[in-house]
């Protein structure tokens, strides 16, 4: 689903303006898991009510910083780079989660996300060492990675959720805090930037799929992984995004699968079984 976000995202970036593409699939979301869970929201209110803060801070991060920046920073960044640079969220995960929340990282886990790193990049670089070496980075690159940053401080900070909240009910509490912080940016994007969105078909049908998948589903997962998982170990799984993004532009742009797609998969697949699961002892 993230994947889809970002091939997506890349398709439309010349022709949509990035806030309020965000601001109303987020509106859309918070609208669809009203009707669909009122008594949930209803019954747990006060929760969300005593969480404000926190549910202000993750909608900041995930929209504000991280979103908003993602699509404005593929108007001006190349996929190859973007890419690369997605592929530093799980090692970045798993290092903040150790300084703030103490998860123990075991030398199992490092091997794989070392491992599971070399075949993300081998599918970033395509196989090819002077692509890497060639790289040139500019503005966009730097906002995806301070939106890395933003989704790394997001996927610690929902720990800090009583885990009793529904995690329906906890992403309606975000989106709706997300819809105050996109608020007076979707107002200067229209009034300062002067730039409208125009709702077609291409821009109606893009905005159902990230508030339906992208936003719902997509971030309903993730919250469920990391309060059962802890962010550190779901984070090894994040360098999975490379690989299905990779994949997901051959079947939707039309690019040509190369042998290099088949190994980052292979090594990558190899990297997160090693981190997920313990090495037999002989």
């Amino acid at each position: 689903m993230v994947s889809g976000y970002i091939v997506l995202g890349r398709a439309v970036s010349a022709d949509i303006p990035a806030i309020g593409l965000v601001f109303w699939r987020t509106l859309l979301a918070a609208a669809i898991l009203a009707v669909f869970f009122t008594r949930r929201i209803q019954r747990q209110w006060p929760l969300l009510r005593s969480n404000w803060r926190v549910l202000l801070l993750l909608g900041a991060l995930q929209a504000a910083t991280g979103h908003v920046l993602v699509l404005t920073a593929l108007k001006s960044t190349t996929a190859l780079n973007a890419g690369l640079l997605m592929a530093t969220q799980p090692a970045l995960t798993v290092v903040a989660a150790w300084l703030v929340l103490s998860e123990t990282i075991r030398s199992r886990q490092v091997v794989g996300l070392i491992i599971a790193g070399m075949g993300a990049l081998a599918i970033v670089v395509r196989g090819d060492i002077d692509v890497l070496l060639n790289l040139s980075f500019a503005t966009g690159d730097l906002l995806v990675e301070i939106a890395i940053l933003s989704f790394t401080i997001y996927n610690v900070t929902i720990t800090r959720l009583p885990r009793e909240l529904d995690a329906f009910v906890t992403f309606f509490g975000i989106v709706a805090m997300t819809l105050l912080v996109l608020l007076p940016l979707y107002a200067l994007e229209i009034f300062w930037f002067d730039q409208q969105l125009v709702f077609d078909i291409p821009t109606i049908a893009t905005t159902l799929y990230f508030a339906i998948f992208a936003s719902i589903l997509g971030v309903v997962f993730l919250n469920t992984a990391i309060a059962r998982m802890g962010p550190a170990r779901v984070g090894i799984y994040l360098y999975l995004l490379p690989v299905f993004t990779a994949f997901l532009a051959i079947l939707v742009l039309g690019e040509t699968p190369r042998p290099y797609h088949f190994l980052g998969l292979a090594v990558v697949s190899l990297g997160v079984y090693l981190a997920r699961h313990r090495v037999p002892r002989a």
